[in-house]
């Protein structure tokens, strides 16, 4: 029998918006929700953009069903 390998991989998300890059540094991002599944772990910061976060569980859900 075959055990499925999982990795976890680091992902940056980067903010693409011409104004914020005029040198103007931004303030840490706060933990505001950590969700926990079997196998899956999802940690949601301040500031996370509303359509990114709708992608991020709806990935989270499907991973969880298989």
């Amino acid at each position: 029998m075959e055990k499925n390998k999982q990795d976890i991989v680091p992902v940056t998300l980067q903010n693409n918006h011409k104004e914020n890059r005029r040198g103007t540094q931004s303030l840490p991002n706060k933990l505001v929700a950590r969700l926990k599944r079997n196998q899956t772990e999802l940690l949601i910061y301040n500031g996370i953009d509303a359509s990114t976060l709708k992608i991020l569980l709806t990935e989270m859900s499907i991973n969880e069903t298989r």
